[in-house]
């Protein structure tokens, strides 16, 4: 083991008497190499003397107490506000318990402690008394799983010298009065709008002011974006009191009235819907504001009903602030933006999308320089309690496996929360890394105001229901203390009644806002109108050959070099381009107007089918080299990346990014598409819907390598079905082509249109064997005028087309490949290059230009119940004009496909060969 890792290893005994075998070895030769703690105990090892006369034994007792309490003391903290657990079998936490009297602690000096501690403290047990405070208070610290040595011992230090902040009677006061802001907010509502559901934020009510600090310390250090993501539980609040949301606002939508009325003029604050809406509880919102000092921007990404599936979202947000896009390669500063996520108890550890979330964040493409988690833990989900939720002692637990400090802080001590918001703040700055709190708490009511928790909760809300507000039990502090008078604290919690109960008078409850049609903007029912996207020769010839130049003594792989230089041969022979270097081009050329291009995916830097080639590796010292970052005439970035095995939380990062910069071409790329379905809430609730749900829009790309090559069920389908099925409202287009050129100019159709009304998502099947087809490659000339082409046709003699067969991506190709070898006049192929929206107007066209044929087949490779076929039909019944409609393809099936490559050639050749007889 090397020296950086002994440094970086935790502090445990025990299990790791081999990482301390090692540790005294490093100590023998530089004993500053090790902590004080090690230093201390190896020079009583290694001379048998203490200084001072102390016995060696009991020293070794005062440091493996001094380590316990260190690692266990959250174990015995006061961060229950109710309902408090109990541990069996301890760790040793007391001097009694380590045989340890006052006068043997007392003999010793407290730097044996913690050298930090020496000048506030006389002695040993003095020092370690003030242990005992700091970690086994209201508040719990985890962070002895840390890896990182400088980590560690800062937040040592951190803890047990400057842990606790002296709060002036100003801040104490303003506390109190947001605290009675939150908790009069909820009482209202609760009062006035009986049974209406709100998922209440009551019992853990510090979040606000937490959140408050959080912008506060941004706002110090310069940081002048906050992305924040958390669930339903509480946002109502979030949004009126951080975002600073009208009161009128939100009691308007529980009455049913146009809230947006009352939206503040000034511009401060932005809120989008959509036509069809969403319930209040899963909005969001912008504000600018400037209450913490600077000018900042605050955001609260909107969230449906999957708990903590908006983590990724957020951080792609953040991320997408971070990075500036001039130039050629994208820059990121962590300072721009700062990721607040709040979480559940129960969904941190019980939801895969937290684990996928945190492994991107120490990841180049993805980290974005330390995000803040707050769990608010009420200790129920639902109904079913931490015993029957999760494996684990805390609900944080598995943030330990991704080196991050863990407070546990109890929600009824609102000082300790704004502690603890410091101490995560301070941090952040000083690693970059994530940080977790846990805001111990309690739910007030069941989980909607309608439950009735103790049918399933009986103990808990035994005492949940005698137990005072947080408003109430820190305004009585307040008042034990001096701060203020009953009256005074009495008057604050009126103030706030008055200030709701005034909006509340300002709304009329007769104007009823009751939208039944729900139509579409404009834009969007427009749809794209089609734009001229091809790119003259020269600057394409230019672009190709800065591709293909390498900086001095770099080498790429010698076989790939032979692969990349047939690039040349569009420009220089007759050649053709393939979909790889279609791609790159239509690339080059969106990043010269001003477009940044960010790409991501498993293996997307060579392509999985090694297709791409974007960034390339030299083979003598892997150095990398992307050439589409030295291009001449750029105007803005190309960030490609590798992603980890992550679908969840990889798209919702790229989405959140897309929704951030909507300047961007912003691109997923699946390793198969079949791989999507782990990404497929992604899908149904953000991509898809959010345009309509909440006014949020994108223009992603998605490409999803789709078709039938005999490769077995999970590496065929794309799940094309399931696109169509969510196609509706001009919401994406999908797409599945035939051709490089075509592929280029939908790129770049797709760039054009984004941060513009007309902005939608693109779902794109991607080819696999078609990827090398030069049916598929075209021609220079096809990439240097003209525009996409929803559907492509050869030239035909109407008079003796008797059948029409319309079909997508390579089973397109197949029956045009039989077509090229056995040419039939009777057989026009419709090429459908885009499935959604249809272009029922082109179709159309030709069905009317060919009135001898008297059947329309639709061709598809996936069985009949999935695929496009559905979807088409009814479509076609109604352009056919009475003529039949005919399927082809596989019969129906419950899985993709056939697993026995041999099986598929002779289904596949049934397929074509039935189309194409007459």
């Amino acid at each position: 083991m090397n020296k950086k890792n002994l440094e970086e290893a935790p502090i445990r005994f025990g299990a790791n008497l081999g990482y301390l075998l090692e540790m005294a070895d490093q100590y023998n030769t530089d004993p500053s190499s090790v902590t004080e703690e090690m230093q201390q105990l190896f020079a009583v090892l290694s001379t048998g003397k203490v200084e001072g006369g102390a016995d060696a034994q009991k020293l070794k007792s005062v440091l493996q107490l001094i380590d316990n309490i260190r690692q266990y003391g959250h174990l015995k903290g006061d961060i229950y506000p109710l309902y408090k657990r109990e541990y069996e079998h301890l760790p040793k936490l007391t001097p009694e318990e380590f045989n340890l009297t006052s006068e043997d602690l007392r003999s010793l000096p407290a730097r044996f402690v913690s050298e930090k501690l020496e000048g506030r403290f006389d002695n040993a047990e003095d020092a370690i008394h003030h242990l005992d405070k700091v970690y086994m208070g209201s508040i719990g610290y985890e962070m002895s799983h840390i890896n990182n040595a400088d980590e560690r011992q800062w937040l040592i230090d951190y803890i047990e010298t400057e842990g606790r902040h002296e709060f002036t009677r100003e801040e104490k006061i303003e506390l109190l009065k947001s605290l009675a802001h939150v908790e009069g907010f909820e009482k209202y509502i609760h009062k006035n709008f009986v049974g209406a559901k709100r998922f209440s934020i009551e019992g853990v009510d510090a979040l606000v002011p937490m959140l408050e600090k959080v912008i506060a310390a941004a706002s110090d250090n310069h940081i002048s974006n906050v992305q924040i993501g958390m669930a339903h539980r509480g946002r109502l609040n979030v949004l009126t009191h951080i975002l600073e949301k009208p009161y009128e606002m939100m009691l308007a939508e529980f009455m049913h009235v146009d809230p947006f009325k009352f939206l503040p003029e000034d511009g401060s604050l932005h809120i989008s819907r959509g036509w069809t809406g969403d319930v209040k509880y899963h909005l969001g919102g912008t504000k600018k504001t400037t209450r913490f000092g600077s000018e900042q921007v605050i955001e609260l990404a909107k969230n449906p009903s999957h708990l903590e599936i908006v983590a990724p979202v957020v951080l792609g947000k953040t991320r997408a602030v971070q990075d500036s896009n001039e130039g050629n390669m994208s820059s990121q500063d962590v300072n721009r933006s700062l990721a607040v996520l709040i979480h559940g108890d129960a969904a941190f550890p019980g939801q895969g999308i937290n684990f996928e979330s945190m492994n991107l964040s120490n990841l180049d493409g993805y980290s974005t320089g330390g995000s803040l988690h707050i769990i608010t833990n009420n200790r129920v989900g639902f109904t079913t309690e931490c015993y029957d939720s999760r494996s684990t002692n805390y609900a944080t637990d598995i943030a330990k496996g991704y080196d991050m400090p863990i407070v546990h802080v109890n929600a009824d001590d609102i000082e300790a929360c704004i502690d603890v918001i410091i101490l995560a703040m301070k941090f952040r700055q000083a690693f970059n890394h994530d940080f977790v709190i846990d805001l111990v708490g309690y739910r007030r009511y069941g989980h909607n105001e309608m439950d009735e928790p103790s049918v399933t909760n009986p103990m808990m809300y035994k005492e949940v229901k005698t137990h005072p507000s947080i408003e109430i039990l820190y305004g009585k502090q307040l008042v034990a203390e001096g701060i203020l008078s009953d009256d005074e604290m009495n008057q604050i919690f009126k103030d706030v009644e008055q200030e709701i109960r005034t909006a509340h008078d300002a709304i009329d409850k007769n104007e009823k806002e009751t939208d039944i049609e729900m139509s579409m903007p404009a834009a969007v029912a427009e749809g794209q109108p089609e734009v001229e996207t091809g790119v003259e020769r020269a600057r394409l010839e230019q672009l190709n050959q800065d591709m293909l130049t390498y900086p001095d003594g770099f080498e790429p792989f010698s076989k790939l070099t032979k692969i990349l230089e047939r690039r040349q041969d569009p420009f220089i022979k007759e050649g053709l381009i393939d979909w790889g270097h279609a791609e790159l081009l239509a690339f080059g050329t969106i990043i010269q107007d001003g477009k940044p291009v960010r790409l991501t995916g498993q293996d997307s830097e060579r392509g999985t089918f090694a297709q791409r080639h974007a960034v390339l590796s030299d083979e003598n010292t892997g150095e990398k080299y992307t050439p589409l970052n030295h291009i001449s005439g750029a105007n803005a970035s190309f960030a490609i990346h590798n992603s980890p095995l992550s679908e969840a939380a990889v798209v919702g990062f790229e989405y959140g990014y897309n929704v951030e910069n909507k300047n961007a071409m912003t691109v997923w790329e699946a390793q198969y598409g079949d791989f999507s379905n782990m990404a497929q809430m992604m899908f149904d609730n953000f991509i898809s819907s959010a345009n309509a749900k909440w006014g949020e829009t994108s223009g992603m790309t998605l490409l999803l390598p789709h078709a039938y090559e005999g490769q077995g069920p999970e590496h065929s389908s794309a799940r094309l079905e399931r696109y169509l099925q969510l196609a509706a409202e001009n919401n994406w287009t999908v797409a599945n082509l035939t051709s490089t050129s075509n592929y280029f100019h939908l790129l770049r159709k797709q760039a054009h249109y984004l941060n513009t009304d007309h902005m939608r998502p693109l779902v794109l099947m991607t080819p696999k064997s078609l990827l090398r087809n030069t049916y598929v490659a075209r021609p220079v000339e096809e990439f240097t005028e003209g525009q996409f082409r929803p559907v492509i046709v050869d030239a035909y003699k109407k008079t003796k087309v008797k059948k029409v067969l319309i079909a997508s991506g390579k089973v397109a190709i197949d029956l045009y490949t039989e077509l090229q070898k056995n040419p039939n006049e009777g057989i026009l192929l419709i090429r459908l290059e885009q499935l959604y929206p249809l272009p029922t107007a082109e179709i159309q066209a030709i069905l009317s230009d060919v009135k001898n044929a008297s059947e329309i087949g639709f061709v598809q490779e996936e069985p009949q119940n999935q695929g496009a076929w559905h979807y088409i039909y009814p479509e076609l019944e109604q352009l056919a004009a009475g003529k039949k409609v005919q399927y082809y393809g596989r019969v129906k099936r419950s899985s993709t496909s056939e697993g026995d490559n041999e099986v598929h050639k002779l289904v596949q050749s049934a397929i074509i060969q039935n189309a194409l007889t007459i």
